[in-house]
This record gives structure tokens, sequence and C-alpha cells, in this order.
């Protein structure tokens, strides 16, 4: 079964199972929140592992993250809230 691994500031973070047909792994510039701590993905490393064997080779993803400052978290967060339908002008008569 292959991995994703999460790796920030020189040391592993963890690990995630993933399945060969769907695997997920963020895009950098991408936010990801951890243990309720936003990181900002800066680099994602592709390793081809030998499988068995055979020839047969498995790419094992290693992304790495920084952690983002509060402020700049808080404000791409206001960014993405849902406002309501625009107020119309008052009506003149």
């Amino acid at each position: 079964m292959p991995y994703v691994e999460y790796a920030c500031e020189g040391r592993l973070l963890f690990r995630t199972e993933t399945s060969e047909h769907s695997q997920f792994v963020p895009r950098v510039n991408e936010i990801v929140v951890i243990d309720d701590v936003p990181y900002l993905v800066v680099d994602v490393e592709y390793w081809a592992r030998r499988l068995g064997s055979n020839d047969r080779r498995l790419v094992w993803p290693t992304v790495y993250v920084v952690p983002m400052h509060n402020e700049e978290w808080e404000r791409r967060r206001e960014r993405r809230l849902v406002r309501g339908p625009p107020q119309k002008p008052p009506k003149r008569y």
C-alpha cells in the first residue's frame, strides 16, 4: 500500500496510507490543516521505490510544509466567507 509523507522543517510529521488508484497529494501553495494548525505546502517530491522482487516501482510522494502565520491565515479565511446577496439601493419616489 503506497504512502504520502508530510514533512515540516526537516522532520517527518506523519504518513498517510492511500490506494494505488486514489492518491491525494496537495499542490504547491495549497493550505493543509493538520491538528487545527494551517500549513502551506512549499514542495512535493516523488520517490520511486521497488515493489517486490520484480522491476515494478511504486511512487511515494513527500509533501513539504511550513507553518503559516495566524494573520495571513485569518486574511485567507476572511476572503472565503460567503456573503449574503448585495443590498439593493433605496427606492426613491
